[in-house]
């Protein structure tokens, strides 16, 4: 037994050492020619291959930057490239002259994966033809195409996919990892298929199983059964790795496991799949988002059914159930949305993160009912049911004290969504609204809506406007009353927030003090236009110790002749318009200085002088100037008609009587400025109140969400 072991051993130590003297003497370039048409034979493409070296333990060919071409029915470019391939061949093979492929490696490949009009994928023609011209079965991968493999490894691989039946545009997933095991035609192979997702944690996706055998005819139909399972992954990176920029606001992280089984073509999955550390638009949800799911998917047809699905928000349950059909454009639905009686909480949050009912931040408390059944395409479906809201209480940070709504009733229809006549009170205030829109799906909707507030106060209002997502009045502090009566009515041109408050009309009441405006400081820019500023240090605000007048808004135009101001230094009256919708302004105001301040800075030397004030008999500084330009920028400039009609009248106000000054400076008053209205219709929001506040003072708004 000795002998034979050392007899062994001598004749492996020999076969090692020829392999070693082979490996070195061996150029393997020099059959570069026969073993790129073997493997043209062998996969039934052009093969084209770089510089080659021969591998030992196991026997195979390395090669670098490998391509293997497109079938010319799919179109010019290349199906297969990649940084390094190893080949494992069989040595007999070899010997003979031939080679026989067990296993392929591929380092960093990049694949395009083609799906032609009549349903056919170009993989489907991998394999040796059965020689001749193709027929239709060997188009289709057909039983002349015999192509079997040991072991297919791809190492953080590139695939780029092309659906032309779908007329989908091509989506590329990147960082891809498989290894697919003992595949032969007409048997069952086993699967390994994980995407690693860049960025925070061990992000993976991993698709592991049994397929087959491969439906030569139509290879998407191979029944397979595997596990799916999510491993934390995160948004941000998913959106990189599906390039799907509508999550660019979105963040989380998901996790989860489902079962998937294809048979004829049928996709079935049931599993679990959990949202962690939610955020929509910037907006973090604060709590987990879980979902329980049985889909049954038809790739042929592009319908996805939602056998059952529940969505947990937190603690409260909606269940979902329906259909979705991909095809096309956009994704046409036929759902079914039910809560039963359930905490308005959740869902509450996750609608103000989209920018829906509530502005993000606020929170809410209550019971709500939803049932609802939405049709037509994902982007403009039609809803039928109702939404019902009961005891509903509003606050937040940004609302100094909560707001209440008691009942709130939301009927929908495919030709209508309207509210009943609700409530909403804070404090001693109670705005009373409702809503209606007719033809909601169509290019021309019609609402019809109303808003009143017979008495009410400004904290108050304030608190009901930032509640429901209006920030436009954040610049403004201050205490009085307000009165309105608002409401919209006709045909829109859109949904747009500019197209509906071009249908508002109404009063407003006036009555505030004290009131400070943030943004802009009134007195300065007077001054400033009267040849003065130095008497007064500028500031990023306009105190005002009483405001009063009356507005009428027409079609979405704000208009007051009677606006009067206090402020420390001297009265303020104004006259003019504000484009609502635009968020432009053209306003007249004539300003009579204090006596005292006038003294200080010397009215009877300036009197007659200057070009831009005049002393009055009183001897207070009087300066007439316009603003315009717009709610985020007004411009403060001197009203020089006005002023030569002054100074040709020699009729100044006195400090009591300031309004008389606009006996002659509101004639010829054009019903809004030109300036920027083109640019500031597009893409902007604007409200009511803030726009009349705000707007007809200059002030400057915050962007409001969207």
């Amino acid at each position: 037994m000795k002998k034979i072991a050392v007899v062994v051993g001598v004749i492996a130590g020999i076969l090692v050492i020829v392999l070693a003297i082979a490996w070195f003497l061996f150029d393997v370039n020099h059959y570069r020619g026969t073993i790129q048409a073997q493997l043209e034979q062998q996969l039934g493409r052009k093969v084209t291959l770089g510089r080659m070296q021969l591998g030992l333990l196991p026997l195979r060919f390395q090669v670098a930057d490998p391509v293997i071409a497109e079938d010319p029915r799919f179109g010019s470019a290349n199906f297969l490239r990649a940084e390094n391939l190893n080949v494992q061949v069989s040595l007999p093979s070899l010997i003979r002259g031939s080679i026989q492929v067990n296993s392929v490696a591929l380092r960093r490949p990049t694949v395009e994966l083609v799906k032609n009009k009549d349903g056919a994928w170009n993989f489907s023609t991998l394999g040796p033809s059965s020689g001749g011209a193709p027929t239709n079965a060997s188009a289709a991968g057909g039983p002349g195409r015999q192509f079997a493999l040991d072991k297919l490894t791809i190492v953080d691989g590139q695939v780029a996919v092309t659906n032309l039946q779908q007329n989908r545009s091509r989506t590329v997933y990147d960082h891809i990892d498989l290894t697919l095991l003992n595949y032969t035609p007409g048997q069952p192979f086993s699967f390994d298929l994980a995407a690693h997702i860049q960025g925070e944690r061990q992000q993976e996706i991993r698709v592991k199983g049994m397929g087959g055998p491969i439906v030569e005819a139509n290879p998407a139909v191979t029944p397979f059964q595997a596990n799916l399972t999510l491993n934390q992954v995160g948004l941000d990176g998913l959106k990189k790795f599906i390039e799907a920029e509508a999550l660019s606001t979105s963040g989380g992280f998901f996790s989860g496991e489902s079962r998937l089984e294809s048979n004829s073509g049928n996709v079935t999955a049931v599993g679990k799949l959990t949202l962690d550390r939610g955020r929509f638009n910037n907006v973090d949800l604060g709590f987990p988002i879980t979902a329980d799911f049985n889909l049954a998917d038809n790739p042929d047809t592009g319908i996805v059914k939602i056998n059952s699905a529940t969505l947990h928000f937190g603690q409260t349950p909606v269940s979902l159930a329906g259909s979705v059909n991909t095809m096309g454009a956009s994704p046409t639905l036929d759902l079914k949305i039910t809560s039963g009686d359930v905490s308005i909480a959740e869902i509450a949050r996750l609608a103000s993160a989209f920018g829906v009912a509530l502005a993000p931040g606020t929170n809410a408390t209550g019971r709500l009912a939803v049932d609802l059944q939405a049709r037509g395409t994902a982007s403009n479906p039609t809803l039928t049911g109702s939404v019902k809201a009961r005891d509903l209480q509003l606050s937040g940070q940004s609302v100094p004290q909560p707001v209440e709504v008691k009942a709130l009733d939301v009927a929908l229809s495919p030709s209508e969504i309207r509210s009943n006549e609700f409530n909403a009170t804070s404090g001693k205030t109670t705005v009373a609204a409702r809503f209606a829109m007719r033809q909601y799906s169509s290019n021309s909707p019609t609402i019809d809506a109303g808003l009143r507030a017979p008495s009410a106060t400004l904290p108050e209002i304030q608190a009901i406007a930032k509640s429901y997502g209006i920030t436009g009045l954040d610049q403004i502090n201050g205490a009085g009353a307000l009165s309105l009566d608002l409401h919209a009515a006709g045909p829109l041109q859109s949904l747009s927030s500019a197209a509906i408050t071009r249908a508002l009309n109404g009063t407003m009441v006036l009555d505030f003090s004290p009131l400070r405006i943030a943004g802009f400081d009134t007195a300065s820019e007077l001054a400033g236009i009267g040849g003065f500023a130095s008497a007064l240090s500028k500031q990023n605000f306009t105190e005002i110790l009483k405001f009063t007048g009356h507005v009428a808004v027409k079609n979405g135009v704000a208009q007051s002749d009677d606006l009067r101001a206090q402020l420390g230094v001297g009265n303020l009256a104004a006259a003019g318009t504000a484009d609502l919708a635009a968020e432009t302004l053209n306003m007249k105001l004539s300003t009579v200085f204090s006596k005292e301040f006038s003294d200080k800075v010397g009215s009877s030397k300036v009197g007659g002088y200057m070009k831009t004030a005049l002393s009055n008999d009183a001897g207070e500084l009087v300066v007439p100037a316009i603003v315009t330009g717009t709610f985020k920028q007004p411009k403060f400039s001197p009203d020089l008609q006005a002023f030569a009609q002054l100074q040709k009248q020699r009729l100044l106000p006195s400090l009591q009587n300031p309004a008389g000054a606009l006996s002659g400076l509101l004639r010829g008053l054009p019903s809004k400025t030109e300036e920027g209205t083109q640019e500031q219709q597009t893409g902007q929001k604007a409200n009511t109140v803030k726009g009349i506040l705000g707007g007809l003072l200059g002030g400057k708004k915050k962007e409001p969400a969207q």
